[in-house]
């Protein structure tokens, strides 16, 4: 064992080890990512963003190395509570839809992106994950048409003469797709004793012609302006 130390260095030089405070600062950038070397396995990771984070929003900056991929709801209810500073609480449904000052139980709308795992590090940090808010795998719903284009095209795929081609733009009744994606929802430890009404209040809802939906949360659309 002592002629490998010995050794070792003549053919491979010296390691270059990090100091203790490098390993204190990697430790601490990684605090709330416990499950980062993880992530960075893959290219992309779909993320939910009903929040601030969304485009066009104050905290859409890190995400902006993304790809909008389109809008979803959540398949579960939620009480989605907001600060009178502006953060944003999803709780998991705990109560009754008509509770006097507690928001409804309801579906929330958002953004589907596909973002790069690095910026995990960076959103675990603002969201303080594991502490105030933990990241999970939740199932969305994202619902679609088809476009019917059958009706154009003959047996061998060769397109009708118009005078025999069916309605333009005919598309299917609405359809579900089930998309699984990662989403900040808030811990019940952290924000219960804290939640009030005199300095928390609903996010503000929608009423949807949808009957699967009916109402539902979606953070108020603001640009940023310059």
């Amino acid at each position: 064992m002592n002629q490998l130390a010995l050794v070792f260095p003549k053919l491979f030089g010296t390691p270059n080890l990090p100091d203790r405070n490098e390993v204190e600062w990697l430790c601490e950038s990684v605090r709330h990512s416990p499950d980062l070397g993880k992530l960075e396995q893959y290219e992309y990771q779909l993320l939910f963003s009903p929040d601030e984070t969304q485009r066009g929003y104050s905290q859409y900056s890190l995400i902006e190395d993304s790809a909008f991929v389109c809008h979803a709801f959540t398949q579960k209810l939620y009480n989605y509570w907001q600060q009178r500073d502006g953060q944003l609480i999803p709780l998991e449904a705990s109560a009754p839809a008509a509770v006097k000052y507690f928001p409804p139980s309801l579906r929330i709308k958002g953004e589907i992106n596909a973002i790069r795992p690095y910026q995990f590090r960076d959103l675990d940090s603002y969201k303080a994950n594991t502490v105030q808010y933990t990241r999970k795998r939740v199932k969305l719903l994202v619902p679609y048409r088809q476009v019917i284009i059958s009706d154009y095209y003959d047996e061998d795929g060769k397109e009708l003469p118009l005078c025999l081609q069916g309605k333009k733009g005919a598309t299917t009744p609405e359809m579900m797709q089930v998309v699984k994606a990662w989403m900040y929802v808030g811990n019940d430890e952290y924000w219960d004793p804290i939640l009030s009404p005199f300095n928390f209040h609903k996010v503000q809802t929608h009423e949807s012609r949808r009957p699967w939906l009916k109402e539902y949360y979606s953070y108020p659309k603001r640009e940023i302006s310059g």
